[in-house]
């Protein structure tokens, strides 16, 4: 089974892995591609992708957004069941949406596609070590454990992204995913 060593801890990956499951680091593949002037043998390294680490202010952007968003769609659900449904009027505080509404949003959008909307709006996208959507298991790894661990030490889990050399939260490394910059499609 053909497979790439990480440079950084020299962990064997599966050839289409964009990061190194081991450690996380950018995977670099050297394929061979017999060109007319080549001689049986030689090898010709493919061009080196980027990968660019997404850091806490752009994340912040997003979340912004994001939390506008989930503002609107919570306020629309309580306004909807406290006077159609339950015959009461109850003030939008007093009946908690915001809750499963955010979790819900986050977890399907980064699950399925990597990204909610404010993460599009800013150009960034949650990968795994394959460079693809988490998936629904590790999206729910990282939005109910991951984000409630980092929120607990007065959001020190968040504030990590600032030093890590990935720009890792502790969310982040508990689903093994990162924040890239979405690739510019021409």
């Amino acid at each position: 089974m053909a497979s790439i060593k990480c440079k950084s801890c020299g962990y064997d990956n599966p050839t289409e892995a964009r990061f190194c499951a081991n450690c996380g680091s950018s995977l670099t593949a050297v394929e061979e591609k017999p060109t007319p002037a080549s001689t049986p043998g030689s090898e010709a390294a493919t061009p080196e992708a980027t990968i660019e680490y997404m850091g806490f202010w752009i994340r912040l952007a997003a979340a912004i957004i994001d939390g506008i968003i989930i503002l609107f769609i919570s306020f629309v659900i309580s306004f909807s069941l406290a006077n159609n449904f339950i015959g009461l009027r109850y003030s939008f505080l007093s009946v908690p949406f915001w809750f499963p509404v955010t979790f819900l949003y986050h977890w399907l959008f980064i699950g399925l596609m990597g990204q909610t909307p404010g993460k599009m709006a800013v150009g960034i996208r949650v990968v795994n070590a394959e460079g693809s959507a988490p998936g629904l298991g590790f999206a729910l790894l990282r939005e109910l454990p991951g984000k409630i661990l980092s929120t607990i030490p007065i959001y020190l889990g968040f504030l990590w992204i600032i030093w890590d050399g990935q720009k890792q939260g502790w969310h982040d490394k508990i689903a093994n995913t990162c924040v890239v910059r979405v690739e510019s499609r021409r």
